[in-house]
């Protein structure tokens, strides 16, 4: 996703994967399964996928908190929509409306919260990259991992649940409350990203993750590799990093360690591992989950639009590629990687061209508008 997708393919892909360490030769009976396996695994990737954005804050017992977690959300709110994301895919539930009528759709009861991830299954489609984000306080010492919402919690359990329709969407699930840890497992599934601020239900102590994730997001500080945007790994990295700033500059023990599930295997990873690491490791899926998209030319006709949609087909083609670079012989990956790169910048030329000729129309049509003449004044 980037904060934009194959969530279907890539539960094909990993039920697909042959077993480790074995190599098929190009051009055998066994290569061209795989090949053809493969070719209907890239002809899953959508056209046009969009992101989508919850936002939800839960009670936070004290003013003080209340205030917190909504600034953190704002500013996760404030960060999808610079990244590109529309309005109307952007749905922020806190628990206080009236603390920023503009910004927050309604109330964060579990009735709502429930109700908002029923509508995102409508408003979405197979293939979308949709981000959920908690900012509040949790528990799950004492009972199941839950999540305090103003009225009755609901438990990770009925997260799960909701969240079921919503299998063939790229998924990423960020519990940044105290005590989270405890979602990890219930949540866990292949295609879905899930970060936590910590890894038990024990930790239950004020959670600084939240503050950190939002930082990450906000104007670039996450952004690690500086491509402009910034993915659910680097996010969750740069939390971590400034989490073990903040304790080691108190002179405090470390009361929260963040997990990230991204293998489906639901028990996390403290350090997760990037796309390329080996073997079924965390961090391969959220290294490829960016928040927003490029910045590319407005779309002003259909073959740009065309284009764009293309070049986002490519760029996914190219995730799934990736996530299965183990099972596939190297020079069987790098062939298909070379061919999907070289197409992707041939569409990125014709994006440049066709931005170029927008302008010079744009200010070829101001020109004959007649609202300025040669002499340039302005027509009366």
């Amino acid at each position: 996703m980037s904060l934009g997708s194959q969530g279907e393919g890539y539960v094909l892909a990993a039920s697909s994967r042959p077993q480790r360490g074995r190599r098929r030769r190009r051009g055998s009976p066994g290569w061209r399964r795989l090949a053809a396996a493969f070719a209907c695994l890239l002809a899953v990737a959508p056209l046009g996928a969009e992101s989508h954005l919850l936002v939800v804050t839960g009670v936070g017992g004290e003013q003080v908190y209340t205030e917190r977690f909504h600034a953190w959300a704002a500013r996760v709110v404030e960060a999808a929509l610079e990244a590109g994301l529309s309005e109307e895919n952007v749905v922020y539930l806190g628990e206080n409306p009236e603390l920023d009528p503009e910004r927050i759709r309604a109330r964060s009861t579990g009735e709502n919260l429930l109700g908002e991830i029923e509508a995102l299954g409508r408003r979405s489609s197979a293939g979308d990259d949709v981000w959920i984000v908690l900012f509040g306080h949790g528990s799950g010492s004492a009972g199941p991992a839950r999540f305090n919402l103003p009225g009755r919690d609901l438990v990770a359990g009925q997260y799960a649940a909701a969240l079921e329709p919503l299998s063939d969407r790229r998924l990423v699930f960020i519990n940044a409350s105290s005590a989270s840890g405890g979602f990890v497992a219930p949540l866990a599934k292949e295609g879905r990203v899930v970060i936590t601020a910590t890894r038990s239900g024990a930790q239950g102590n004020e959670a600084l993750f939240g503050g950190y994730i939002a930082e990450a997001f906000d104007g670039g500080a996450g952004d690690r590799n500086k491509d402009g945007r910034t993915s659910a790994l680097e996010a969750f990295e740069f939390a971590q990093r400034e989490v073990e700033r903040h304790y080691r500059q108190a002179g405090q023990i470390r009361t929260e360690h963040a997990l990230l599930d991204d293998n489906g295997d639901g028990e996390g990873s403290l350090e997760p591992a990037g796309i390329d690491a080996e073997g079924a490791v965390d961090g391969k899926l959220a290294s490829l989950v960016l928040l927003g998209g490029e910045r590319l030319p407005a779309v002003r006709t259909e073959e740009t639009r065309q284009l764009v949609e293309r070049r986002g087909e490519l760029e996914r083609r190219i995730d799934a590629l990736r996530l299965q670079r183990e099972g596939l012989d190297e020079e069987v990956y790098l062939d298909e990687l070379q061919e999907l790169m070289v197409e992707l910048a041939l569409v990125d030329r014709e994006l440049q061209a066709a931005g170029q000729n927008g302008n010079e129309e744009d200010e070829g049509s101001h020109d004959a508008s007649g609202s300025d003449d040669a002499s340039g004044e302005p027509d009366r």
